[in-house]
């Protein structure tokens, strides 16, 4: 909507797995990271239909105070730690990361189909 004056919230998730079946439980540390799409910057980033520009961003908190980045330029990247191995969650264990998104109010946005393309990298 044209102008809207509230923002248009929504809410995901990205779900990192880990299996290990054999050997002895280890705990496994890993970093989520989220790269900046289309617009070649987190902030903002853009959701595009032909021409068209509509800014959104990426955030790991409800409050959305923190922009889901690379680390670079104050993004924040998300950790996780999860023990793995025979016996524990028999060898598969999961973790689930919220992700909230966001498009700020009072954008004159045209009428389209609006997409970007976001990788998440999970290091290990």
């Amino acid at each position: 909507e044209p102008f809207a004056t509230a923002p248009d919230d929504s809410v995901g998730e990205i779900t990192v797995t880990c299996t290990h079946l054999s050997g002895p439980a280890t705990e496994v540390r890993y970093t989520l990271s989220l790269s900046t799409g289309g617009s070649g910057n987190h902030s903002p980033r853009r959701l595009r239909s032909g021409p068209n520009l509509l800014g959104y961003n990426l955030s790991s908190d409800v409050a959305r105070t923190g922009i889901w980045g690379n680390g670079s330029a104050g993004t924040v990247i998300v950790t996780g730690l999860l023990k793995v191995g025979p016996g524990v969650g028999n060898g598969v264990r999961t973790a689930v990361h919220p992700l909230y998104g966001r498009i700020p109010a009072l954008q004159d946005a045209a009428e389209g189909d609006y997409l970007d393309s976001i990788v998440a990298t999970l290091t290990y």
